[in-house]
């Protein structure tokens, strides 16, 4: 099920009152697999609340990466005695990316 689904649900729930656990309980009862929590559909219900019903999804991921990997990569190959913590010092990320 897409997230914009779930969003239409959840906008539906609100339209008629129904609380949060309501919207949940009611949406989830629908399908096999829990779709929607308890966390979601408050964070859904504040937005709504506040007048705004636009149904598109935030990104909540991982933020976009600032350096292109295959710079960083290429780095590392021309110069293979950097470590991992001069490469993350150079490009300003972390060790890990």
């Amino acid at each position: 099920m897409e997230i914009s689904e779930i969003c239409v649900l959840m906008k539906y729930e609100f339209l008629r009152g129904a609380t949060t656990r309501q919207a949940v309980a009611n949406i989830n009862s629908v399908f096999i697999i829990q779709v929607a929590t308890n966390a979601t559909v408050a964070r859904r219900f504040k937005k709504f609340r506040s007048g705004d019903y636009d149904l598109s999804n935030e990104s909540h991921g991982r933020p976009k990466t600032q350096v292109d990997s295959d710079v960083v990569k290429a780095t590392a190959e021309a110069n293979s005695s950097q470590s991992a913590c001069e490469l993350s010092l150079m490009y300003n990320v972390s060790k890990q990316s």
